[in-house]
């Protein structure tokens, strides 16, 4: 069974208001009051100085500090721009060295924009199993850096710096991986480009597709919605998220802890989200938990993981 053995984050050392964070976005009040008061966002971390190695290392490198290098088979970048405004074709391989992951096949994931680490993990899991190499294992990255224009535009939200790095293997201690279900719209492929019209379809959408993907993963969990822990899904703002995960049986299981403190860190929050509750301790072990991702354009994807007991 695919397992998440360690997870990780990790943030610049520099804090930014809603308000400071908003003046570098040139946003207007009516947007700061938006972020603030409707999205529930408070503070995040940034720094225009630093750069995507920078951003995206440490949390790896403390993976790789409790686990041997050279088990690591495969090196994951997972990330959500793409195309002129993505990584650099090199980029996994800059990742891979800079790690100095001399065993790894070093590549890259996008498309699904923030729903891409659960493909990620997925991914991760088949080709560790199709490969059989006892003790093998797979190093996901997530985190990006886009320009201060890409992040100008994606006005909806407010772009935070942010990374995380999950360690995946098959077998291992940790969080078992139960189920894996996924769906991409294709016909609103092109995202934040869109019509008004694709806008408006795709909010009505939404609830129905999340809805049907979280009864799809609990299904071949073997569990329910009433026996999930928590959800955890990416740090895109309160009202998202409403008349869906406001609703029962998932009301008050939701983490949104970190939509205050971290905002929108494109690609990582799930994971970041899940390193926090893990050095929080608040997984309880033996019992299910979901992420829950969207990716504009649209992929939907749920995933319940269950923490095995013996792991604490």
């Amino acid at each position: 069974m695919t397992t998440l053995t360690a997870v990780e984050s990790a943030f610049p050392d520099t804090t930014v208001t809603v308000e400071e964070r908003a003046a570098q976005l040139g946003r207007s009040d009516v947007q700061i009051h938006m972020h603030r008061t409707i999205h529930g966002l408070d503070t995040m971390h940034y720094d225009a100085g630093l750069d995507l190695y920078d951003l995206v290392l440490p949390p790896a490198r403390r993976i790789l500090a409790g686990t041997d290098p050279q088990a690591v088979r495969y090196l994951i970048y997972g990330h959500a721009l793409h195309g002129a405004r993505g990584a650099a074709p090199d980029t996994p391989q800059q990742i891979k060295q800079r790690l100095g992951l001399g065993n790894a096949t070093a590549f890259a994931m996008t498309q699904q924009n923030c729903a891409i680490p659960l493909s990620a993990i997925d991914t991760a899991g088949a080709l560790l199993r199709a490969d059989g190499e006892p003790g093998a294992t797979a190093l996901l990255v997530t985190g990006e850096k886009p320009a201060p224009e890409v992040a100008a535009a994606i006005d909806t939200v407010m772009i935070a710096d942010g990374a995380a790095a999950c360690l995946v293997s098959i077998g291992g201690p940790g969080a078992q991986v139960r189920s894996f279900a996924t769906r991409t719209r294709g016909e609103y492929y092109q995202g934040l480009a869109g019509s008004r019209e694709d806008f408006r379809s795709a909010a009505q959408m939404r609830p129905k597709v999340l809805w049907e993907i979280m009864r799809e993963a609990v299904d071949r969990a073997g569990c329910t919605l009433d026996d999930i822990e928590w959800i955890i899904p990416p740090n895109q703002g309160y009202a998202f998220w409403e008349g869906v995960l406001d609703r029962e049986p998932v009301a008050g299981k939701v983490f949104f802890d970190n939509n205050r403190r971290f905002s929108h860190c494109l690609a990582a929050d799930i994971l970041i989200n899940a390193a926090t509750l893990t050095h929080e301790r608040r997984f309880s072990p033996g019992r299910p938990s979901m992420f829950l991702a969207t990716g504009l354009g649209w992929t939907f994807s749920a995933m319940v993981v269950v923490p095995i007991p013996e792991a604490g």
